[in-house]
């Protein structure tokens, strides 16, 4: 069994979607690893975080991120996607701005001291009705792919509604398929203001923002008629912006470091 001890890290957080990342050049840390993650992202008994992000060089492009959940299992974030961004610029691999591997898509940003601008991938497999019962409190506004799927939801009552609870029976409904869906729970606040909570698969819970869910949000609102861009979405976390430029989408906001350590 591996020993973890002595290994440098940095928490940062995207308004409040909060990563533990490890300058994986040396580190040596893989999917292999993921029992460790789950271990080291438990709060009140270790670091803990939403996830755990991998920064990594690359024969081309500036670097190459990967991101583990909370649970272990590996995709895409669009808040994890700035803090590496982030991070990239801080430890010296580049300078800003960016361009980076994440998954199997090409990012972009720009990373003026705090304020991370991120040129997203393109959206796929939009459904703009899937056609799920919900109560009266709510109403779809349709599904996409923004890096990870999102399936949103429009309600007055974001305030008090139960996003763990509903969440969590929406995520694995059987028309998401096997791997499931993110939920986002939105209220309209103006043509370009959103609020906007989201249950995370993976964290298979409630997080304070969600970059991915920010853009899907935006993006469906727009879809819908009901919204334009610029548009600002506040999450339970901070401010978070989603724009439009040349038919591409663009995730802005402010990175924090809480703090740098060492495992023990």
């Amino acid at each position: 069994m591996r020993n973890y001890s002595g290994l440098a890290f940095l928490k940062l957080s995207g308004t409040g979607n909060d990563f533990i990342l490890f300058d994986n050049r040396e580190a040596g840390l893989s999917e292999h690893d993921v029992a460790f993650f789950r271990r080291i992202c438990r709060r009140r008994t270790s670091v803990g975080a939403d996830g755990v992000l991998l920064l990594e060089a690359h024969p081309e492009y500036d670097f190459r991120l990967r991101y583990f959940n909370a649970d272990g299992s590996e995709t895409a974030c669009g808040n994890g996607a700035r803090c590496g961004a982030f991070a990239a610029v801080k430890l010296g691999l580049t300078r800003s701005p960016v361009s980076f591997v994440f998954g199997k898509s090409l990012y972009e940003a720009q990373v003026d001291g705090k304020l991370v601008r991120l040129k997203m991938p393109g959206v796929k497999d939009l459904r703009e009705r899937v056609g799920l019962q919900l109560d009266g409190a709510f109403s779809e506004l349709g599904f996409v792919n923004t890096g990870v799927p999102h399936f949103v939801v429009a309600t007055e009552e974001i305030d008090s509604v139960d996003v763990v609870r509903l969440g969590r029976r929406l995520r694995g409904h059987e028309v998401f398929g096997p791997e499931g869906t993110n939920v986002d729970f939105v209220k309209l606040l103006a043509a370009d203001e959103i609020q906007i909570r989201t249950y995370e698969r993976g964290v298979e819970g409630e997080t304070l923002s969600c970059g991915t869910g920010c853009v899907a949000a935006a993006y469906l609102v727009r879809q819908a008629g009901r919204g334009k861009f610029p548009m600002r979405l506040q999450t339970r976390g901070g401010v978070l912006r989603v724009d439009e430029e040349h038919g591409r989408l663009f995730l802005e906001g402010e990175v924090a470091e809480i703090y740098a350590g060492k495992l023990l």
